[in-house]
């Protein structure tokens, strides 16, 4: 198991956006991830500001448990790779949490074609994603480690562009609250 502090700035895109962002760095991909997303039915993790999912991408399959901290977000992570040792591993993560593997249930999902570009603070990650009742567009800038400097450098490549930052949650929380209801493109 391996855990990491990530650090990253995010915002939501239209999709007009998403397409003039797509020829502005030379981006590589795609990268197409199924997420699944868990927790207790008492929603015992997410009551606890945690984030559990099994990620697919490729022939790869991580687990991760995301922890909120006063910066970034504690990411605990290992690549699946036989059941009982893989059981073993989670039970470990989610006993801090006061949660058994057993009582672990699949709440949501989403899907992501990812395109990524790396720079010197971090990666730029254009993502479309598939959620149970719409779709949306996003960019993420995930830093390599924490720099002051790299805030700054998000906002100006947005500003660049004519995009306007706008708060974006979450994909696990954007794919708990989508609804029926919700625009779908």
């Amino acid at each position: 198991m391996k855990t990491h502090l990530e650090i990253e700035y995010k915002t939501a895109l239209t999709r007009e956006e998403y397409q003039e962002m797509m020829y502005h760095f030379p981006f590589e991909g795609p990268i197409s991830q199924s997420n699944t997303y868990y927790d207790t039915e008492d929603t015992r993790l997410q009551n606890q500001g945690v984030m559990c999912r099994i990620r697919k991408e490729g022939e790869t399959t991580l687990f991760t448990l995301k922890e909120p901290q006063e910066e970034g977000v504690l990411e605990y992570e290992f690549y699946m790779l036989g059941e009982q040792q893989d059981n073993k591993r989670a039970q470990d993560i989610l006993l801090p949490f006061h949660v058994g593997l057993s009582e672990l249930k699949e709440v949501t999902f989403s899907n992501t074609v990812r395109f990524v570009y790396k720079d010197v603070y971090g990666t730029w990650c254009l993502d479309v994603t598939q959620f149970p009742h719409h779709k949306d567009y996003e960019l993420e800038y995930e830093l390599h480690k924490q720099e002051d400097r790299a805030r700054s450098h998000f906002l100006s490549v947005l500003a660049e562009l004519n995009i306007e930052y706008v708060e974006s949650p979450p994909k696990f929380l954007r794919a708990i609250n989508s609804s029926p209801e919700a625009p779908v493109e």
